[in-house]
């Protein structure tokens, strides 16, 4: 059976007033596959899944979709300001989406099972970060895409919820949808579940052929008198603590995400490198 490429990508850039948002990215999303960009803030992960998600347009380059295509969106954050109750939301996106969207009964079930059955009456505008989050998934699966882009999906989400937006989105890669899931951190306990990773780097997307082989970052930080004892999350990263200096090796992606942890602990950034190989 021949591998049906849903998007291919060949050396798209998109500028901002001049800057790259992102430059030079190529490659493809098939059927029955899920992607992992990994980045920084700013690396330009998001921008680049706007452009695929037809929110933007890019400067040079290219993007094909097989013909067909339904696309899905999630993005990192969702400006509007809906005055409608969950259950109207969800239901006119659904009609709206035709024939192809998941059947009312199919989207009740949805609801329940992220834990949005409680809210249904209520505005959207009056939900927190976490459930808008988990409205906007149901959102993007509710026309039962065959191409799903998902920006931070797993943002204020707690494992219970993570766990069933895997089983959904797992259901839909074997149903043939292909799936691309951009974020700063990847918990690697769900690392088995991706197909392919790239990691966001100098504005461009790079293939990380051997997870084991990721680009990792060595974090530097300056021990101060109100410093508080790591984390077991972040302990198991730590490549040396000498006198006054902690260091951690980390994949680059995290690195976000753990300095801001670090900070909340009460310790000084001092900087960061590179390690390749």
């Amino acid at each position: 059976m021949a591998i049906v490429e849903l998007i291919t990508v060949k050396d798209l850039s998109l500028q901002n007033e001049g800057y790259f948002a992102f430059k030079h990215v190529t490659f493809s999303l098939t059927q029955n596959e899920i992607l992992s960009i990994v980045g920084d803030s700013g690396s330009g992960k998001s921008q680049l899944l706007e452009t695929l998600a037809k929110m933007k347009t890019a400067d040079s380059g290219k993007i094909e979709y097989t013909p067909g295509v339904r696309i899905g969106y999630l993005p990192q954050f969702d400006p509007q300001i809906i005055t409608k109750s969950v259950r109207n939301y969800l239901e006119e996106i659904r009609r709206f989406t035709g024939k192809l969207a998941v059947s009312q009964k199919q989207l009740k079930e949805l609801i329940a099972y992220m834990g949005m059955s409680p809210y249904l009456d209520r505005q959207i505008r009056q939900l927190s970060y976490g459930l808008k989050q988990r409205l906007d998934f149901l959102a993007a699966v509710a026309g039962h895409p065959n191409v799903l882009l998902l920006d931070e999906p797993f943002s204020f989400q707690n494992s219970k919820y993570t766990s069933n937006m895997l089983d959904i989105i797992g259901d839909l890669k074997q149903n043939g949808s292909g799936i691309i899931i951009a974020s700063t951190y990847q918990d690697s306990s769900i690392t088995n579940y991706f197909d392919k990773f790239y990691i966001m780097k100098n504005k461009s997307l790079e293939e990380v052929k051997n997870k084991a082989e990721e680009i990792k970052c060595m974090l530097i930080f300056t021990v101060k008198s109100d410093s508080m004892a790591l984390t077991t999350d972040i302990s198991k990263y730590l490549a040396s603590n000498i006198s006054s200096l902690v260091e951690l090796r980390i994949p680059l992606g995290m690195k976000d995400s753990v300095i801001k942890e670090m900070i909340d602990l009460n310790y000084q950034f001092e900087g960061a490198r590179i390690l390749e190989g």
